[in-house]
């Protein structure tokens, strides 16, 4: 961990224009999520989503295609209705 107060002393030294770039990097490191699932939630995922994955494995290529684009629709639908209301 960074002495803080050598911290301060730099921060202090910077210019005005670094002194912004220092604070949009703050800001878009705060921005940044990492969702992290534990391990032990893993096995929980892959248990809900077998039947999903069982039913997959029994549809052809051209059916999971259909299935992917009727997805892709519903999103764009919901999307421009998202946008409709602003």
């Amino acid at each position: 961990m960074a002495d803080m107060q050598t911290l301060f002393r730099a921060v202090d030294e910077l210019s005005p224009e670094e002194r912004q770039q220092l604070k949009e990097y703050i800001e878009q490191r705060e921005k940044t999520t990492w969702w992290i699932v534990p391990p032990e939630n893993l096995a929980e995922i892959r248990e809900i989503m077998r039947p999903v994955h069982e039913d997959a494995a029994k549809m052809t290529e051209e059916e999971i295609n259909a299935v992917i684009d009727e997805a892709l629709a519903e999103v764009r639908r919901e999307e421009k209705q998202r946008q409709g209301r602003h």
